[in-house]
């Protein structure tokens, strides 16, 4: 049986974790809350009490954080998986976490022989624990030949963005912006039809089946119809985070993004609304009150 490390248990570390266990990978698991660890357990993982402890027990660690203080704490910080790691180890980051992180950290993986790959996922949590997964990697060819078939255990498509692993990271908040950017036009074009009269289901089924068949028309647009904004999904708070990734990066590349701009004025407002914890697509609510619906 094949080892690694998992640190990371929130609603996608979770289920990409034991799509991990169900394919026969022995995990070692940390988590900043043990209680959240406690079904994995039970399933045969086990619990470890500090990030620099994993690469004690394996040479493979996956990590699956919130933000860029959460992976910084977790690797560099105190207790964190560098102070134990070892040349040859190799340590996978799969957040949504800003470039310039990423490349500094590969900078003090690199100066204790550790190879950093980073490997952001898009998909919602009910995609990961379906192995559902698109998988954007980057960094070293040889650790991503031997990291490779994890990630087809946690996924159903891998796309390889070259040696950079910051690179990869760009990839990633520039797909969920394009994401965001299709729930705000799927909300103002549902927006327009229901004030027009016009059957807002007859409206989607018509996008979906012909002009827009994706699956962010297909299934954002059936949230939006559903008002189905409840916790679990991805949340609006995570959502904000991303896209001030983005401006941020866009800044440093001098690349105006103005619909980023807007996109980050409705969530700001959702924010301001206590509706953090709602999915991102609770955007359609700020959408519609504009309108007056």
């Amino acid at each position: 049986m094949t080892t690694a490390g998992f640190i990371g248990l929130g609603a996608m570390g979770t289920p990409m974790a034991r799509n991990l266990m169900k394919n026969k990978v022995m995990l070692f698991l940390y988590n900043r809350t043990k209680e959240k660890a406690s079904s994995l357990i039970s399933e045969g993982a086990e619990l470890v009490e500090s990030p620099k402890d994993l690469f004690t027990k394996t040479s493979l660690i996956f990590s699956m954080v919130a933000n860029d203080e959460a992976l910084k704490a977790v690797t560099v910080g105190p207790k964190g998986i560098l102070e134990t790691g070892k040349p040859g180890c190799i340590h996978v980051s799969m957040s949504t976490v800003s470039p310039t992180l990423i490349h500094d950290l590969q900078i003090e993986h690199q100066k204790k022989g550790i190879t950093l790959l980073s490997a952001p996922v898009f998909g919602r949590p009910d995609a990961a624990a379906e192995q559902r997964l698109t998988i954007c990697v980057a960094g070293e060819a040889t650790a991503k030949k031997t990291v490779f078939p994890y990630l087809q255990f946690m996924g159903q498509k891998v796309f390889d963005f070259g040696d950079t692993p910051e690179k990869v990271n760009c990839v990633k908040i520039a797909g969920n912006f394009l994401i965001l950017a299709n729930v705000e036009i799927l909300a103002e074009a549902f927006a327009f039809i229901q004030k027009s009269g016009v059957d807002p289901q007859a409206f989607y089924t018509m996008l979906s089946e012909s002009l827009l068949p994706s699956p962010v028309v297909k299934g954002y647009g059936k949230r939006l119809l559903e008002r189905n904004f409840k916790e679990g999904g991805f949340r609006m708070e995570l959502g904000a985070k991303d896209i001030n990734l983005l401006l941020q990066h866009a800044n440093l590349a001098k690349t105006p993004m103005p619909v980023a701009s807007l996109l980050h004025n409705r969530l700001l407002t959702s924010l301001a609304k206590m509706r953090g914890n709602l999915d991102w697509s609770a955007i359609f609510v700020s959408v519609f009150e504009d309108a007056g619906v």
